[in-house]
């Protein structure tokens, strides 16, 4: 007969019940920890969410917020080159894992699905299609007259598809 000892809990009696109750208590603890160990690794979202708005055009004080006008007014001459800029950026980046990270480039289709102030329950839908390997990085931007006319972005949602399969996908908190 094979006796088990814990080695991780060892109790006083050493009768066979004692024995079988330590195995059970050290399987119990640590059976979830290298469930854990054994996972594989999701593919991590990052959303990155930016409103510029006329009223930042004017100079601004903190240096990271002026680079960053500057960045997404790049190009724009005139003011109305500049009003047409005004919007709501969203930079999505994501890590497609240790289990995929390894393979070759695949089609990889992010959609990003949004509700606006002034229409009301219409859920407009933008998608991209891309290819990349370990870590991808796309943009979605609301400005000029879809902005102006609809106004800001009240909800949205991100989906992320790997050959036809969601590996990611966040959403805003009035996303319904």
């Amino acid at each position: 007969m094979l006796r088990v000892r814990c080695l991780f809990f060892p109790l006083s009696g050493g009768g066979k019940s004692g024995s079988l109750f330590g195995v059970k208590l050290s399987l119990f603890v640590f059976l979830p920890f290298l469930i854990l160990s054994c996972a594989k690794q999701e593919p991590s979202l990052q959303v990155r969410q930016y409103h510029l708005r006329e009223s930042m055009f004017d100079e601004n004080n903190d240096p990271m917020v002026r680079g960053e006008i500057q960045r997404r007014l790049h190009g724009a001459i005139t003011v109305e080159e500049r009003r047409k800029k005004a919007g709501q950026y969203y930079d999505i980046k994501w890590n497609r894992g240790e289990v995929r990270k390894h393979s070759n480039e695949v089609p990889v289709r992010v959609t990003f699905e949004y509700q606006q102030a002034r229409t009301a329950s219409l859920v407009k839908r933008m998608s991209r299609d891309l290819h990349c390997r370990e870590n991808c990085e796309v943009e979605f931007a609301i400005k000029g007259d879809d902005y102006i006319n609809n106004g800001r972005v009240l909800a949205w949602r991100i989906t992320v598809e790997e050959m036809g399969q969601i590996v990611a996908k966040q959403q805003s908190y009035l996303w319904r």
